[in-house]
């Protein structure tokens, strides 16, 4: 490479979130502009037919969508699409997607040529993006993050053709977790460009460590069965006893929220226990730094940027063995690992630290600094030499094509 700045089109399909497309994706859009990248976004928008009855909040987020826009410095496109859920999934991949994104893509490209398609997820983005790449004429990297592997390459089970095609034919694979790059890189082949590059974290956001409130746990996430939520709010009734002025805060919306405040009310912890539903980020990240313990012992985490934000700041971080977030937590080092809902374990790491929380304020401060040494700008570094090695690796094997 020559050192100039690079032309990045990334592909992500519009999340129906409060981000403007998918806030990770927009985080490291905004990291490579910093290093003098130019990031245009196309965030397709599913559509279907009867969405309003359907998939009402779908098409709320659909109905509020410009067809474009700046945000934070970064244009962004927002082409519908029809989407036809789990059955076009199936039989058409990304193809809805890329038909769309197409048209946007190669008039921008003719104005001014890409140097790189960056998609985001496997299954649908993953095969747009190649074939949208493909069509420019340039390479294309894909990052995967979670549940596009987990539904998809499952130990034990053949992938679907397409995906490990789709694996196998992008320039550069990256994944944001170990785990992750286990379940795909088999399918990759030799001598491909694969690595592991983890999500960062917004420091301007994470507010100072308030010194925590003692023996104060937080959780968060949805209320679903695999985030566990069940078993933090069984392994603290064991100890409220024994900890009179132990609290636990739990902050999401889900399916689960009735069953945990039955429980809650069985167990007599109504003013010890606090389902907040769901909260502004920045609220949870003050909560966060009033915290003494962030426990989140779930499973089917590719990688899980809410540990990293709570051990910045200053909470001991508790997530579960064998999951993406085993890349950063160290057990006994900077924070704890236990077997995903092992309410055992929850319960005997929130004794230890509730009896010795002074025996463990080094253990804090090391996952304070490993968490903040995560950050977007380092995440767009390394990025970038992945983007700088895949495009040389483009051009060394077109030159010896034409030749």
């Amino acid at each position: 490479m020559d050192g100039r700045p690079l032309r990045i089109l990334m592909m992500i399909h519009r999340q129906a979130d409060n981000s403007p497309y998918c806030f990770y994706v927009h985080e490291q859009a905004k990291a490579l502009a910093k290093r003098g990248h130019e990031v245009v976004v196309i965030s397709c928008v599913g559509v279907t037919p009867m969405m309003k009855r359907l998939r009402p909040k779908q098409a709320q987020v659909a109905a509020a969508t410009p067809r474009e826009a700046v945000v934070d410095g970064i244009r962004v496109y927002y082409p519908r699409c029809l989407t036809l859920g789990n059955v076009g999934e199936r039989l058409l991949g990304g193809r809805l997607l890329a038909g769309a994104a197409l048209p946007v893509a190669r008039r921008l490209h003719a104005q001014k040529p890409f140097d790189m398609v960056h998609a985001h997820m496997l299954p649908r983005d993953g095969h747009a993006g190649l074939l949208v790449a493909r069509a420019l004429g340039v390479p294309v990297a894909l990052t995967v993050h979670g549940t596009d592997i987990f539904h998809y390459f499952i130990p034990g089970k053949r992938p679907w053709a397409r995906n490990v095609r789709i694996a196998r034919n992008v320039d550069a694979l990256m994944a944001v977790s170990s785990l992750l790059l286990t379940r795909v890189a088999p399918y990759r082949g030799e001598g491909k460009l694969t690595r592991v590059v983890p999500n960062g974290v917004d420091l301007s956001l994470v507010p100072g460590h308030a010194q925590g409130t003692p023996r104060s746990v937080i959780s968060v996430g949805t209320l679903k069965a695999r985030k566990c939520m069940d078993r933090t709010l069984e392994a603290f009734a064991r100890l409220a006893g024994e900890f009179p002025d132990a609290t636990l805060t739990i902050v999401g919306i889900g399916e689960m929220e009735a069953q945990l405040r039955a429980r809650i009310a069985e167990s007599g912890l109504e003013s010890r226990v606090t389902l907040t539903g769901g909260l502004p980020h920045e609220e949870v990240l003050r909560r966060m730094a009033q915290s003494d313990l962030f426990v989140l012992p779930s499973w089917g985490e590719g990688y899980g940027i809410v540990y990293i934000e709570a051990m910045a700041a200053g909470c001991i971080a508790v997530g579960a063995r064998n999951e993406g977030i085993e890349d950063t937590i160290t057990d006994g080092e900077n924070g704890f690992l236990v077997p995903a809902g092992d309410v055992d374990e929850i319960e005997r790491v929130m004794r230890e630290v509730f009896a010795r929380r002074e025996r463990y304020a080094a253990l804090r401060e090391r996952g304070r600094q490993d968490a903040r040494a995560l950050t977007w700008a380092r995440n767009a570094q390394t990025v970038e030499a992945i983007y700088e090695e895949a495009i040389d690796a483009w051009r060394q094997q077109h030159a010896q094509t034409r030749h």
